[in-house]
């Protein structure tokens, strides 16, 4: 069977670094606002342009946490709610850089209303690396932390940014017996961006049946159309040990030359839905030029081969509603697209495959 590359739009306006979880019978879509952690809700992965919109935290202006609130995320850990966060001091600037963690409610009750309350920076990790875009991910029965830093040791460079992994202790601290261990360093020419080598946005991926499980992380810079995304496969082994990470030569998906957009695909997460698919959802720009502006939630498949997960190793043509994405038909919409309801069956077909699909969704999820 071929390989279903249609793309949709699911946001209504920008949401740099997408990451979307699904707990609950809804799924929960954070992104960078810049000055909060803002929260949507939705029935259907495919389209949050009808979501409910909650800010769960918002730090007090003035402290060296308050300024440069990228990249959230929230995860259920040991039956509670967790986010994670990178935020500066705003009279330092982009160097200090840290990854924070804010406490929430229950796992079973809703995190856009439930009570949420700042634990501080994230124990154990080096407090003189910059770091960014954390993720937690669950292997071997631990849960580790991947990240994104500056090179250990050094303090103002913002030329090199590395993938690093640490062992977590608990939800708020890694083990600091040991430094981090870096898996990824931006080695291939096309990982740059002018003077700039750029690994970040680190995600787990897992193929279905999990023959192949590791990391989707974006480099180049996310400023251009050439940012893009990669795969690191885990191989086995003490997962702090780098021999224990595989990088693909090849990117898993990017802008090549001629497309027509969307550009620039980078910063995602991938959800199990039904019948045994993947879906990455990232952003992307409109246009070539757009930069950090517009950059839109997109949802693309992700197909498996003996060699793992494969993207066809480009955005796939956009679709303009649910019903084109779900029988594969390559509309090309202007602008991006909206990705709207579809207005019919197969949008309530969508639906109704992922709440049957629940039970597994939440198991794989519970190994992410």
């Amino acid at each position: 069977m071929a390989y279903n590359n249609s793309v949709i739009t699911c946001t209504p306006h920008a949401t740099p670094d997408p990451f979307v979880t699904y707990k609950n019978d809804k799924f929960y879509l954070t992104f960078t606002a810049g000055d909060r952690i803002e929260v949507w809700c939705s029935d259907n992965v495919l389209s949050f342009h009808n979501a409910s919109k909650h800010v769960i935290w918002k730090p007090p202006p003035g402290t060296e946490y308050s300024g440069g609130i990228w990249a959230p995320e929230i995860h259920v850990i040991d039956g509670r709610w967790y986010a994670y966060v990178a935020c500066e001091n705003p009279k330092e600037g982009n160097k200090s850089h840290r990854m924070y963690v804010i406490g929430g409610p229950p796992g079973h009750e809703d995190p856009c209303t439930g009570h949420w309350e700042f634990l501080g920076r994230l124990r154990g990790v080096p407090e003189d690396q910059w770091a960014i875009d954390g993720t937690v991910i669950h292997l071997n029965g631990q849960n580790y932390f991947v990240y994104s830093g500056w090179p250990l040791g050094e303090h103002d460079s913002d030329k090199t940014q590395e993938l690093f992994i640490v062992h977590l202790r608990s939800p708020t601290e890694a083990d600091g017996g040991r430094p981090p261990t870096k898996i990824s360093h931006p080695d291939f020419p096309w990982e740059r961006s002018g003077p700039s080598g750029i690994n970040e946005g680190p995600q787990w991926l897992a193929s279905p049946d999990g023959s192949w499980v590791g990391i989707a992380y974006s480099c180049a810079g996310s400023w251009t159309k050439d940012y893009k995304m990669n795969t690191i496969r885990y191989a086995g082994g003490d997962p702090l040990d780098p021999r224990s990470w595989h990088k693909s030569d090849k990117p898993l998906i990017s802008t090549p030359d001629g497309a027509t957009g969307p550009y620039g695909p980078g910063h995602g997460n991938f959800i199990p839905i039904a019948n045994n698919e993947i879906l990455a959802v990232f952003h992307a720009t409109d246009n070539p030029t757009d930069g950090w502006g517009n950059r839109k939630g997109r949802c693309q498949r992700v197909n498996w081969t003996h060699h793992g997960p494969d993207m066809g190793h480009c955005v796939g043509p956009l679709c303009g509603n649910v019903d084109d994405f779900m029988a594969g038909k390559h509309v090309q919409a202007s602008g991006g697209g909206q990705g709207g309801s579809g207005g019919g069956s197969m949008e309530d077909k969508v639906t109704g495959f992922l709440h049957k699909a629940k039970d597994k969704v939440e198991q794989k999820l519970r190994e992410l």
